[in-house]
């Protein structure tokens, strides 16, 4: 019996994560606000009914799959950076610069306005914030020795590089848009050292 429940768990896990990934691609194809519980179930392979077995409603489908990308967009050190350029450039290519984050980007651009939403994610989004800053100072010191200016600085580089999806939508070629990450690593290295790791 123990074995079964088991298996069913894990069947289960399996179709959650299915239905997030499916979410995650739609938000990134067409939006939040094309994003249904209908296109998702399709996507997936699966049926509307299966799909809402697991999520009921579309506000519970998205805060699972926020939860999903918040994990995506935390960094899991598999090697040590060579410098402060190649850990910035790193980040932006593999964690920023990727279809998972314009789907949270989504999510967060939806959140604005709807606040049943808003409410759902806060904590999540607040948790996150944190578990970056902690990320930020374990990764990186600054020159000037003060670690609020590490915080300032990862921060004000993840805004820039958010804002740099967003023009995407206007125009700005990737070609132009990869120039600006390079300069803005360029500016801001100068300021940080990485921490020497254990």
């Amino acid at each position: 019996m123990a074995a079964q429940l088991g298996l069913q768990q894990a069947k289960s896990a399996r179709a959650r994560d299915a239905i997030c990934s499916a979410t995650i691609s739609s938000l990134a194809q067409v939006g939040y606000a094309e994003t249904s519980i209908i296109r998702v179930a399709h996507l997936a392979g699966f049926s509307k009914g299966a799909v809402q077995h697991h999520f009921p409603t579309k506000e519970d489908l998205i805060a699972a799959t926020v939860d999903t990308l918040l994990l995506r967009t935390v960094q899991r050190k598999n090697t040590q950076p060579t410098s402060v350029e190649s850990a910035l450039m790193d980040a932006w290519q593999r964690f920023i610069n990727t279809s998972a984050y314009r789907a949270l980007m989504e999510v967060l651009n939806a959140s604005r306005t709807d606040k049943a939403l808003a409410n759902r994610i806060a904590d999540e989004l607040v948790d996150w914030g944190k578990n970056l800053d902690q990320q930020s100072l374990a990764s990186y010191q600054a020159s000037s020795g003060n670690d609020q200016e590490v915080i300032m600085l990862l921060n004000m580089t993840r805004s820039f590089m958010r804002g740099l999806l967003i023009q995407e939508h206007y125009g700005v070629d990737q070609q132009t848009t990869q120039s600006y990450v390079k300069k803005w690593i360029e500016l801001i290295a100068p300021l940080l050292e990485l921490r020497e790791t254990t």
